[in-house]
């Protein structure tokens, strides 16, 4: 083989290593695989929560206060909405991201064996809403963030888990 071949051949070989650790090395994203709008089966025992509104302004304040000690921790996101736990107080945060007529959820698992709860946040795209719930201090809590469909009553995709979370944040 000649020396330009050579070139050429260890030019493609680079090319062809540079693309395949791009494909390795780049995970899909969860959300680009769910597409929005299939049904979401959740437990038949399941209790709903209405959440409240977090003033604007107040959001921020709050925020600002609570993450010196108390941060709000396991956040979760798709692109149509996000939440999270912050374990002083046993607050659930949860955001509608997308303008599409449904509500966003944050569904609330327990590891000690606690009625599955959910989160709604119907009070329409870009609010915050929070519930303050009471767990067990020495429980780990688990959340997944949906779509809800107060029409239907019915939850959606797409969905993103949290790992546990400490309920007592040890």
């Amino acid at each position: 083989m000649s020396a330009n071949g050579r070139l050429k051949f260890a030019v493609a070989g680079s090319a062809l290593a540079l693309a395949m650790s791009t494909f390795g090395v780049s995970p899909a994203q969860a959300d680009d695989q769910q597409p929005i709008g299939l049904e979401v089966e959740m437990p038949a025992n399941l209790k709903i929560t209405e959440a409240t509104e977090v003033p604007e302004g107040a959001e921020t304040a709050d925020a600002a206060a609570a993450t010196a000690t108390h941060p709000c921790i396991g956040y979760t996101a798709t692109y149509a909405s996000d939440g999270c736990f912050q374990p002083y107080g046993d607050v659930f945060y949860a955001t509608d991201l997308l303008a599409d007529g449904k509500s966003a959820a944050i569904g609330i698992f327990t590891d000690y064996g606690r009625v599955e709860e959910v989160c709604i946040v119907s009070l329409g795209a870009g609010k915050r809403g929070k519930c303050d719930l009471d767990y067990w201090e020495k429980g780990s809590v688990k959340l997944e963030v949906l779509l809800y469909d107060s029409d239907t009553k019915k939850f959606y995709q797409p969905v993103a888990w949290s790992g546990w979370l400490p309920v007592d944040s040890q």
